[in-house]
């Protein structure tokens, strides 16, 4: 239902809107008034969707805000009225003074009567039109032609006066455009009512102003966030809250401010202002808020989220390129240990794939769907490793985040926990693990609250931890925690049979993932290779196969191409008594020699093969940077 007011311009016009509205036939989509208009109507307490009327009043509604069609007066009206008035009089000057949006051109009617002298006086502010109707009189005129007030006030100055009046098709022609109006104005407020609902449920503060800062819009959030604001925010200039903000330059200069970080008394607020674009410039500007503490604190959930679901493993078996029966063995023993919950401990040197292994163990076991948690413990300073290991409470230590943190073994809860690198590991944190494999609870670094934790541990070494057990580095009762389950990997210089297949295998990922001309390798090249001895194993091999896939711009790569891709190639000696320095410590088979390991020298032939680069280094040995400075430092090895 359309609520409708419409103002009558003169008394005779009533009977003619109510006949045009009874006889519509949409008739019952209306609820309408007719109230009589007069001069200067104040227009308030106009209860309706939408309004008519003509003139004065039409003009005035229009500079109001107030949704108004007008009552259109056509030439045709004017016409009429101008006959009318030939008829009643003699005179030979008219004038027609009037609402400028009704009257205005009216004079262009002189060339349909010749001998008639017409003048048109429109006028903007009706306060004018007793003042214009003496201008009228003083030039001449002998009539006055307008609209009902004019008529009334012309009478008063005893010169002859016919009014201008609507006709039923001018009636029904606004009836019909009011109603469009209302119908265009309830669509704009549902979807302005929907806009705000969705202001209102933000969790920022939102605000517009106009081309002169003052504000024409505030969310919810605004009086949630400025507690101490308690009237209105409209008509308010936007520098009230925030003075800091250049608004107008904003606006009159298309400027945006970004992430600036403002204060609203001791309340700091991450703030955006940005222009609103008009058709022809800047209508005002927008400005969004919100809390910076609580940025902060939605960060640490979202990045716990994160740790919850980003701690997966992406290996399984069946990605492990292999086709020596050693492998094969291995395989067999980690798809076996998979099926139980007994804690593992894998060995192997660096670059044979422990990780690799210990995630394939993870998705094939039945704690498959739950994290998967990987922390390299050479990588870190013991302080540093020991809260991430097991969190700590906020104010645990200078520097500690608010709110705490979680350990590694909570996060891996109902999953799996990697340790690599086990070996290396400080004797005051090998106490706190060996409680946490005992006891299957972990307290966090200053709080005294036990958390019971539910997780399989795999660890991983390239060390002889019995023999470090032998000399006091590492704690016997730990060995026999970590090492239920044992799995040897073989370097690659004992799986003779994948050489050939990897190398094919690695080459042919690179020339799929870049798109390098190299596909192969020649037979000579690929007979040399499997004679190497393979030191860093399948990190390495990896290693070479991308950098001659770099280096080689054919689609054969021969023997000089392997040469220059891996330089060590040309002096490697092919015995395996000459590379017998390389292997670690590890355990051996009944009859195999134990080779002698000497860290310091292994070192310093890293080092020497790679130029002293610090980086190239420690990923040849499998270790972190910080572990290879903090090793050079204890043997007081010095590079140029």
């Amino acid at each position: 239902m359309i609520r409708m007011v419409f103002f009558a311009p003169y008394p005779e016009i009533l009977p003619i809107i109510q006949q045009v509205f009874s006889e519509r036939p949409d008739r019952d989509e209306f609820q309408y008034e007719v109230i009589q208009d007069f001069f200067n109507n104040p227009l308030e307490n106009i209860n309706a969707d939408v309004a008519i009327a003509r003139g004065f009043t039409a003009h005035s509604m229009q500079k109001k805000g107030i949704i108004c069609t007008e009552l259109r007066v056509t030439g045709y009206d004017v016409m009429a009225a101008i006959d009318l008035c030939l008829k009643l009089t003699t005179v030979k000057k008219i004038a027609i003074v009037g609402a400028f949006n009704m009257v205005y051109g009216a004079e262009n009617a002189e060339s349909i009567y010749p001998d008639i002298r017409i003048s048109c006086y429109p006028i903007m502010d009706e306060t004018q039109l007793e003042q214009m109707i003496r201008q009228a009189i003083s030039d001449g005129n002998g009539a006055i032609v307008g609209g009902y007030t004019t008529v009334m006030i012309a009478r008063n100055y005893n010169i002859p006066a016919v009014m201008i009046k609507s006709g039923r098709e001018a009636v029904n022609n606004a009836i019909a455009e009011a109603k469009i109006a209302a119908e265009i104005s309830f669509r704009e407020k549902e979807r302005s009512n929907e806009i705000a609902n969705i202001m209102n449920y933000s969790f920022q503060g939102i605000i517009s102003t106009d081309r002169q800062g003052r504000i024409t819009f505030a969310n919810s959030y605004c009086h949630t966030l400025f507690k101490d604001v308690k009237s209105s925010f409209l008509q308010h200039p936007i520098k009230e809250y925030f003075p800091s903000i250049p608004a107008d330059l904003v606006i009159s200069d298309g400027r945006k401010i970004l992430s600036d970080l403002q204060y609203h008394h001791d309340l700091p607020l991450l703030v955006n202002c940005v222009p609103i674009e008009g058709e022809y410039d800047n209508a005002g500007c927008v400005l969004t808020f919100q809390n910076a503490a609580q940025i902060q604190a939605e960060e640490g959930q979202i990045r716990k989220k994160m740790h919850q679901t980003g701690f997966k493993a992406k290996y399984h078996f069946s990605q492990i390129v292999h086709n020596s029966p050693v492998m094969d063995a291995v395989i067999l023993d980690a798809v076996n240990f998979s099926y139980s919950d007994s804690n593992i401990l894998i060995y192997g040197e660096t670059g044979t794939g422990k990780e690799l292994f210990a995630q394939s163990i993870h998705n094939s076991s039945p704690r498959r769907n739950n994290p998967f948690v990987a922390i390299n413990c050479s990588a870190l300073p013991e302080n540093l490793l020991e809260s991430e290991l097991f969190g700590y409470v906020e104010g645990a230590f200078t520097g500690a985040a608010k709110g705490g943190k979680t350990g590694f073994f909570e996060i891996a809860h109902r999953g799996t926990i990697f340790l690599d690198e086990i070996g290396d590991i400080s004797p005051k944190l090998q106490s706190r693990l060996l409680r946490v494999l005992q006891e299957k609870e972990i307290i966090r670094l200053g709080n005294d609250t036990v958390i019971p934790v539910d997780v399989r541990v795999i660890s991983a070494t390239n060390k002889n931890l019995r023999e470090a057990v032998g000399q006091g580095t590492f704690r016997q009762d730990l060995l026999y925690r970590l090492d239920v389950l044992e799995l040897n990997l073989p370097p690659l210089r004992k799986r003779n049979d994948d050489v050939t297949l990897l190398l094919n295998h690695y080459i042919h990922f690179e020339h799929e993932r870049t798109g390098c001309r190299l596909h192969m390798l020649s037979a000579s090249a690929m007979e040399r290779l499997a004679r190497y001895r393979w030191p860093g194993n399948i990190r390495e091999m990896k290693n070479f196969c991308e950098r001659i896939c770099i280096l080689c711009q054919k689609e054969c790569a021969d023997l000089e191409d392997v040469l220059r891709a891996l330089p060590d190639l040309a002096g490697h000696p092919d015995t395996a008594e000459a590379f017998g320095a390389r292997n670690r410590h590890l355990p051996h088979t009944a009859g195999e020699p134990v080779p002698v390991y000497n860290e310091p020298d292994e070192i310093r032939r890293a080092l020497a093969l790679f130029h002293n680069s610090r980086a190239k280094t420690a990923d040849y040995l499998g270790i972190h940077p910080s572990t290879l400075w903090r090793k050079m430092k204890k043997y007081g090895i010095t590079t140029a």
